[in-house]
């Protein structure tokens, strides 16, 4: 089958096109046709060795599944052939076929396409279970979302209006302060290169932060002594302060497709290309880009 692997960590040069065996599954795996990858803030990191170098390379990376099963294994009972899933397995999804446990497939509604569920497997699936298990929200808090514009963040500002959150602020930059300021006019939206976040502005109860480093750490001063941080990229000695991991489950998956299916969450689609290694290139060298982007696979 047709893959792209890196042979190396490093700059996008790493990434080569190889052909490599079809996976074999086990019997609680299921074997995906690809359809549709999405380019994910975690990929490029790995890519980079930011997310550590244990494994040793080549490797094909990758953390998006959208397809066709095409196999099952023995002791998998909810999926079939045919089913049309998405997932987000730790690596191995830049491949025309990903065998991926059962517990993290979700079916895809038939009015959501592979390319959406293919950028909501990774990041939108983070902000659900970070909003929905750990954030712990009621009416009448105050809440911060930094990068508001990207897919961890945009998506915790729909579900925390879910849960009845109107004090709602989150920081952006470029294009994205315009793209949040149209899509919410209820929005406080602070422009981070104009604005220091941390002046006029309330003591939080809540903070999500999907950037790290000096965010995080002025983040605190404007956290009220009894909230909560959320960082998925960072911890800090502070009581207030979690880092979060999210942990690929099936039934969150499919309770986020339902809500694109519902249009209860909304998912912007930056741009779609096909799947090859001058294109996985130039999506993972793209900076500041507002809304996902993703590859497709050929039908053959």
């Amino acid at each position: 089958m047709f893959a792209i692997q890196i042979r190396d960590y490093g700059a996008v040069d790493v990434f080569e096109e190889v052909e490599t065996p079809r996976p074999k599954i086990k019997p609680k795996q299921v074997l995906v046709k690809q359809h549709a990858v999405a380019i994910d803030p975690y990929d490029v990191k790995f890519r980079q060795g930011l997310m550590g170098k244990d494994q040793q390379p080549p490797i094909v990376t990758g953390s998006s599944v959208a397809g066709e099963v095409v196999a099952v294994g023995d002791k998998v009972q909810a999926f079939k052939v045919g089913d049309r899933v998405a997932a987000s397995p730790h690596l191995r999804s830049y491949a025309e076929y990903v065998a991926v446990g059962q517990s993290q497939l979700a079916q895809i509604p038939a009015t959501v396409s592979y390319e959406l569920a293919a950028a909501a497997a990774l990041g939108v699936q983070t902000a659900y279970q970070l909003t929905e298990k750990v954030l712990e929200l009621y009416p009448g808090q105050s809440v911060l979302v930094h990068g508001g514009a990207g897919s961890i963040g945009f998506a915790v500002l729909q579900f925390a209006k879910h849960h009845g959150i109107h004090d709602l602020y989150t920081t952006a930059s470029g294009q994205g302060v315009g793209f949040l300021r149209n899509f919410d006019t209820r929005l406080r939206v602070i422009d981070y290169r104009k604005e220091d976040f941390t002046k006029k502005v309330p003591l939080f109860d809540r903070i999500v932060d999907p950037i790290g480093g000096s965010v995080l750490q002025k983040s605190l001063t404007v956290l009220k002594s009894t909230g909560k941080l959320i960082s998925t990229v960072a911890d800090a000695d502070d009581p207030r302060v979690e880092h979060f991991f999210m942990k690929s489950n099936g039934e969150d998956l499919a309770a986020v497709l339902h809500q694109l299916a519902t249009d209860e969450l909304y998912l912007e689609i930056a741009a779609v290309a096909p799947f090859n290694v001058e294109n996985l290139r130039r999506f993972q060298q793209a900076q500041h880009v507002v809304g996902k982007l993703v590859l497709t696979f050929a039908s053959n």
